[in-house]
């Protein structure tokens, strides 16, 4: 990963002079985790917080007033707008941005107006996104097909049933968000009660390590549901399409604390008593695209009502001559004005952006 230097600007607007004795900034990458986990109840109910950390830079200047460079020693500001440009590089080797409900790995900018006395300092922060790129085409066996399976019995009152045997099978391990996955899979259920539903869909699992204890927390993107198998028959899905989401890649390499993986997952949803069948195909999640790979091409299915039946029916496969260009697609937003920056200015929200890769835009042309 090469060096690049992140620039900026610190704006700030007086209606009145003001008094100073800095104005500083603050860059600042880390990763943090923390859960807690009870046990017991009422008076005997106990509680344990488990947390981790890692730092991967914290830069601190001041740009203006004490400790400035020369020329830059002025501890007041007149009524106006002023601007302050700022600049850092970034060192090499870090994760991707990431935020979870349970860990992140954040980077921000921190501007701070530090006053003397009984006065309180002004703080502004902003949070922007770093990127680790994965290469798909240095990953050993990425474009070779993957293939899981997976049965069990069914009990009950004591009586054990025929299996279900369930197979799943996708087009390569490799992809980038923006692309299709095409699975085949296959369920045979011998036993006597009804598979209540089943279902194919993207699966991120993540692992975040505490000092102590770590614990895995999976998320499902992009589900497609199919009606139940009943007992004593089977059922076969074909060229079924799934969407890779705007997503970190795989690993979250550079990060000890927080490990993604990511998977195809076929469950068969069995009767309340029994805990449901899952087969996991694994899968890469990359940066960059496979080489001249088979593209699953979307084009022409729009709306979810149609969503199921023609993506579980219908595959147009084309070879592309080069991968379209990403654009940077934002994931879900979480709110980054927590503990001792419940009260900084700037936005309460953030959302990292990851590299998204549209086959779908009518701009690309393919080699078919």
């Amino acid at each position: 990963m090469h060096c690049e230097i992140l620039t900026g600007q610190i704006t700030i607007g007086l209606s009145e002079s003001l008094s100073f004795q800095a104005i500083e900034v603050t860059f600042q990458g880390l990763a943090y985790v923390h859960w807690e986990e009870s046990s017991g109840s009422g008076e005997n109910r106990t509680t344990n917080h488990y947390s981790g950390s890692e730092g991967y830079f914290k830069s601190h200047a001041s740009i203006y007033g004490d400790g400035a460079p020369a020329g830059s020693n002025s501890n007041s500001l007149n009524a106006g707008q002023h601007v302050f440009p700022i600049q850092f590089q970034l060192p090499i080797n870090l994760p991707s941005s990431f935020e979870a409900h349970t860990g992140h790995v954040r980077y921000s900018v921190e501007g701070k107006i530090r006053r003397s006395g009984i006065f309180s300092n002004y703080r502004t922060m902003t949070v922007f996104t770093v990127l680790d790129y994965l290469d798909l085409n240095e990953i050993p066996n990425a474009q070779i097909p993957v293939g899981a399976h997976d049965s069990k019995h069914l009990c009950c009152c004591c009586c054990r049933s025929g299996p279900v045997e369930a197979d799943l099978q996708i087009d390569k391990a490799g992809f980038v968000p923006g692309e299709y996955v095409t699975a085949h899979a296959s369920i045979e259920n011998m036993s006597n009660s009804n598979m209540k539903a089943t279902t194919i869909s993207i699966m991120q699992s993540v692992t975040f390590r505490a000092t102590t204890r770590s614990r895995t927390v999976p998320e499902v993107f992009d589900t497609i549901p199919h009606p139940g198998c009943s007992k004593r028959s089977n059922q076969q899905w074909n060229n079924v399409r799934l969407q890779i989401p705007a997503l970190p890649p795989s690993g979250l390499r550079f990060c000890n604390i927080i490990n993604i993986q990511y998977f195809v997952q076929l469950s068969a949803v069995t009767p309340t008593c029994h805990v449901n069948l899952n087969v996991l195909c694994p899968i890469t999640i990359g940066s960059i695209p496979l080489q001249n790979a088979t593209v699953n091409n979307a084009i022409g299915f729009s709306g979810d009502s149609e969503r199921n039946s023609d993506r579980a029916n219908t595959s147009t496969s084309i070879q592309a001559s080069a991968p379209p260009p990403p654009t940077y697609t934002a994931a879900t937003a979480v709110n980054v004005k927590t503990g001792e920056n419940k009260d900084v200015m700037g936005e309460d929200t953030f959302a990292p952006q990851y590299a998204f890769y549209d086959w779908n835009q009518s701009a690309f042309q393919y080699n078919k």
